[in-house]
């Protein structure tokens, strides 16, 4: 007979009775392969998964050290302590003029925590959700996880702008959602009002509701402005937006989370919330209302040209290695082609071969495409500037420094 621990190694494709909905999340992660292998090497570096190592406001430092030291270590409200939630509204009337009560809010266990919620709330098995290529992979496996199947509309150009043709036609008597990422992970695309109020209009006459997911709100470039489709009237009473601080004050191991609904459907996914973790964590719920009554905005304004002038500094290495990078108006990732480099090479074997002779890591174009993929890599620049130096010197060398 098998000890417990010989069963607790069966690979996951060998025991019986695991859940369909499951199975995407039992597949070969390259991400995991590449980021053991960056991790094995003594000099790796690793600009693939989006960790955010930069330092955090000694503020909300201290804030959530104090309230670990005095506060009672017990359960908030599973919408989240009461002063948090005053200051998210606070926050989203003072930017956006989106006027949303207190009950309209729901803290979660990271933006993530609110994704599944919703998906997990508004979803049946057979429903579609549209997303936007490249999306964020995150989204598919959520989605999928709820059971709904996922149809893809492919984005181009510069800016990355949907194709509104293939939009309308994807659109159909069983889409529940359509998901909007704002700024987007992995492209940096920055939605304009113009282009919600078109999705608006599209939507007009439907039941389909808007995810909106803004975690990357407070960092938009070059004069950009973020807007939430919620701001948009036409968009308002069918969007749910998901945000958090885990980007902008650089905790993103903190897994704190928010997100904003007209209150019906707010009522309807804080208690798959409860079910799913009961409420994000009281010091870190404690320390975030008083970062964000504590920080101006000055603050988001430093935090936002720090990560510009990184990315202009990646955007010239990345040029520098042979790499043709799509400067992002938002977030902090970029995407480059790298046929100049190696050619049409499938985006999984680049990014090997890439580890392989910089000891950089980046993510395979891949996973963020629904079928085939184009000749992209994803880096990200939330890392110090002595590591960007490095970086930098290690495209510059592997291409004669042109």
């Amino acid at each position: 007979m098998a000890s417990r621990d010989d069963r607790s190694t069966a690979p996951a494709a060998e025991i019986r009775g695991l859940s369909a909905r499951t199975a995407h999340l039992r597949q070969a992660s390259v991400l995991r392969t590449l980021t053991e292998r960056v991790d094995a090497l003594p000099d790796g570096i690793n600009l693939g998964q989006g960790v955010c190592d930069l330092d955090i406001p000694d503020v909300l430092r201290s804030a959530t050290i104090r309230a670990i030291e005095s506060s009672r270590a017990t359960y908030t409200p599973y919408q989240g302590l009461p002063s948090l939630r005053r200051q998210i509204v606070e926050r989203m009337e003072r930017r956006y003029g989106l006027r949303y009560a207190e009950d309209e809010i729901v803290v979660t266990v990271g933006a993530s925590g609110a994704l599944s919620s919703t998906f997990l709330t508004l979803l049946e098995p057979g429903d579609e959700v549209i997303l936007f290529e490249p999306f964020y992979p995150y989204h598919r496996s959520a989605a999928l996880l709820a059971g709904a199947r996922v149809v893809a509309v492919p984005s181009s150009g510069p800016e990355w702008k949907p194709d509104w043709e293939a939009l309308a036609r994807a659109l159909s008597a069983r889409t529940k959602l359509v998901v909007v990422n704002t700024p987007a992970n992995p492209s940096g695309r920055v939605w304009r009002r113009e282009d919600l109020s078109r999705l608006g209009t599209l939507l007009d006459g439907t039941d389909v509701r808007v995810v909106s997911d803004e975690i990357y709100e407070d960092l938009v470039y070059d004069g950009r402005v973020h807007v939430p489709p919620a701001a948009v009237p036409e968009l308002y009473d069918r969007t749910i937006t998901v945000s958090g601080l885990g980007k902008a004050y650089s905790i993103t191991g903190w897994r704190l989370g928010w997100l904003a609904a007209p209150q019906p459907l707010a009522a309807a996914i804080g208690p798959v919330f409860d079910t799913l973790c009961v409420c994000a964590p009281r010091p870190l719920q404690e320390g975030a209302a008083a970062a964000l009554e504590a920080l101006p905005e000055s603050y988001y304004g430093k935090q936002r040209d720090g990560y510009a002038r990184r990315r202009d500094r990646l955007a010239e290495a990345l040029r520098a290695g042979g790499f043709t990078p799509s400067v992002p108006a938002g977030a902090y990732y970029m995407l480059a082609d790298y046929r100049e480099r190696w050619g049409e090479i499938p985006t999984s074997q680049a990014s090997f071969r890439l580890l392989d002779e910089l000891h950089l890591a980046a993510i395979p174009g891949e996973i963020f495409h629904a079928d085939a993929s184009p000749t992209l890599l994803r880096f990200h620049f939330a890392v110090d500037e002595p590591v960007l130096d490095e970086v930098t010197r290690r495209l510059r060398s592997a291409r004669g420094g042109r």
